[in-house]
């Protein structure tokens, strides 16, 4: 099998993050060899270990119906010579959202959850905590007609009545099919979980696929949550008929906004472009139409042109299933591969800037450091005793250890001004966690449900929900004044000299306070909350229902973000000065082993031979440490080197990255 460029990136991603989970596991095993138990470098180690196991890369297929998306799921996951995986045909293929993963732990199979669950205002992340509220067919991957058959249910539906419809969020003019006695096809699922044994999908690939605009509008979880958290969104167009009213419609309510959303690539795919291929014409001519489009489609969006790209899914389908290469590239599917791929580079360089990655890489190089310095000193200590007069060897060993008393002396003083800062910090907890309080957004919601419930009118829902966010938008300006005075503190915390650990100032950097995420997710949550508004008059007439679900997904993703406010700075409390904390515990208990050893061997009475033999005994422990910490920190660094040169050949800045690739 061809690896193309997305398998290969993705397996490169996993293999990246499985070398480093399996880095730490190795460090946490030289920590308990070695005697060195620490509660916040346990609990580091194990954040960065569950960082890295939980991550994975979302790509969201958006667009109308019959756009091509199922037949590009299939071009992007069918190998050379293999058929399509996922069924697909003329008409609408897709008729509940449905995302495709792999779970390991569990065979293959299609979970669905059934429409009328649309009269609960419960939401969907609701729905996937309660497993008996779905239907789960299992099949076999290698029975094609048995995966065929369990696959085909998500473009299954049913007939009800118009009423029946409308009270589940559709209607005559959405669903477009009647049957004779005026029934009206709707989906027979609200969505659809899609668990496939696949080598790019076991890497942490997740493929969402969307069965259009009437499922966005449907279902605000989409747009309020799973659109931002998505790593890349592809919106599909139609190459032969361009940029729809509806079409517009999607772009404009739900994917526009999140073209700047730091970490997210948006990508314009010109799909069906064969429809314009023509054997007859020059295939200069064919190029010069389809650049032309691409630029047309550009302008119409108002999106990069190297954003926009023209494919064809199913020539690229058929490419690989026939081992065709040319056709292939043709398709423009290598293109996309490659775009997807620089975007998992770019989430990979993220993932490695964590604090969590960041502050377990820390702890190596300074325990590494720490051990060298420790072996130094012991090999000056061997020295003075051997070459010592054999009659002053106890007035030796007590100016050693007097020397390591003061030593020792330091760093208690430091654990004391350390707890102290961490006081100091405590002090801003309260500062900081007021605003974000639950109980100041219950009474909000409480608040904002009564206006609702008082007034169901345009003017009426718009202004409360304006209301609702205009106080949000307040607590959060004044946590943001909080949060630049937590972080003076702890600027004033990490340069005082005394705390001498490595890397201090990329440390600093790494855990100065920042809530930039969560704003950027109320942000978004704002501005859906902004186009539902401007939608109202089209939904009061048709979709009570669909209002007062979103009005619960809306305060329940709030309410989510409140909580990750919450969350984010009780960890930052927790662990902002955790480096500090550690490096001073180590340096302070090498210390006391190292006084105790010669306090035994003054008390002791040891003779000059014996003495010199304790200090070398002494000289390998630390050896033994650090030969066994050494190949970890060779390979830290290796790491970081590498990482960095990938990260300077591959992150160029985003006009020349856009100009590189529209001449591909």
């Amino acid at each position: 099998m061809d690896i193309h460029a997305l398998h290969r990136q993705m397996v490169d991603h996993g293999r990246w993050k499985q070398d480093v989970v399996q880095r730490l596991e190795r460090f946490d095993q030289w920590i308990q060899n070695h005697g060195l138990v620490s509660k916040k470098v346990r609990q580091c180690l194990e954040g960065a270990q569950k960082l890295l196991r939980s991550d994975g890369f979302t790509i969201v297929c958006v667009g109308e119906f019959s756009r091509g998306k199922t037949e590009l799921i299939n071009a992007l996951l069918v190998g050379d010579g293999q058929t399509r995986i996922l069924p697909s045909e003329p008409g609408r293929t897709t008729m509940c959202p449905a995302e495709i993963y792999c779970d390991a732990d569990n065979s293959n199979f299609v979970r669905l959850l059934p429409i009328e669950t649309r009269r609960s205002s419960a939401s969907l992340e609701s729905f996937r905590r309660i497993p008996e509220k779905w239907v789960t067919l299992h099949f076999d991957p290698n029975d094609p007609e048995a995966a065929r058959k369990a696959l085909a249910q998500v473009s299954a539906n049913q007939w009800v009545t118009p009423d029946e419809a409308a009270q589940l969020g559709f209607s005559n003019t959405e669903t477009g099919e009647q049957d004779p006695q005026g029934r009206i096809a709707i989906p027979k699922w609200r969505h659809a979980m899609i668990n496939l044994d696949h080598p790019l999908l076991r890497q942490g690939l997740r493929i969402i696929d969307t069965p259009g605009l009437n499922a966005l509008g449907n279902e605000p979880e989409l747009t309020l949550k799973i659109l931002p958290q998505a790593q890349a969104i592809l919106f599909l167009l139609a190459a032969d008929s361009g940029v729809s009213a509806s079409d517009m419609s999607i772009w404009r309510d739900h994917i526009h906004a999140l073209e700047s959303h730091r970490g997210t690539v948006v990508l314009a795919l010109l799909n069906k472009v064969d429809s314009l291929w023509d054997d007859l014409q020059p295939a200069e001519h064919t190029d010069a139409a389809i650049a032309r489009l691409c630029e047309l489609t550009s302008r119409q969006l108002k999106l990069d042109l190297a954003q926009v790209l023209p494919l064809s899914a199913k020539q690229a389908l058929l490419g690989r299933v026939q081992d065709r290469p040319q056709l292939v590239a043709r398709s423009g599917l290598p293109r996309l591969e490659r775009a997807l791929a620089e975007s998992i580079a770019r989430s990979r360089q993220k993932l490695a800037g964590h604090r969590l990655v960041i502050d377990a890489q820390a702890i190596i190089l300074d325990l590494h450091k720490g051990l060298g310095d420790r072996l130094k000193e012991a090999k000056r200590e061997l020295k003075l005793v051997r070459n010592s007069d054999r009659n002053n060897n106890q007035e030796l060993l007590q100016q050693l250890r007097d020397t390591i008393r003061s030593n020792h002396r330091h760093y208690h003083k430091q654990a004391l001004s350390l707890r102290t800062s961490q006081l100091l910090l405590e002090k801003q907890r309260s500062g900081l966690l007021a605003p974000v309080a639950p109980q100041r957004l219950e009474q909000l919601i409480g608040d904002t449900r009564s206006r609702l419930s008082g007034s169901w009118t345009t003017v009426g829902l718009a202004r409360a929900i304006s209301d609702f966010f205009d106080t949000l938008d307040s607590q959060m300006r004044h946590l943001d004044r909080e949060v630049e005075r937590a972080n003076q503190v702890l600027r004033s915390i990490y340069r005082r000299p005394e705390h001498g650990v490595a890397d201090q100032n990329n440390l600093l950097d790494q855990h100065l306070l920042s809530l930039e995420s969560q704003h950027r997710e109320l942000r978004q949550l704002h501005r859906q909350a902004e186009q539902f508004r401007g939608s109202l008059n089209n939904l009061l007439s048709i979709k009570g229902v669909l209002i007062q679900r979103f009005v619960s997904t809306l305060v329940q993703e709030a309410r989510i973000i409140w909580e990750s406010y919450r969350v984010v700075i009780e960890d930052w409390l927790n662990q902002a000065l955790a480096p500090l904390f550690h490096h001073n515990q180590y340096q302070k208990q090498m210390l006391e082993h190292h006084m105790l050893r010669l306090t035994r061997m003054r008390s002791q009475n040891q003779n000059h031979a014996e003495q010199v033999q304790a200090l070398r005994s002494n000289i390998q422990q630390l050896q033994l440490a650090q030969d066994e910490l050494q190949p970890l920190y060779d390979e830290l660094r290796t790491n970081r080197e590498q990482t960095t040169k990938t990260v300077s050949a591959q992150v160029v800045p985003l006009s020349d990255a856009r100009r590189a690739l529209a001449q591909r």
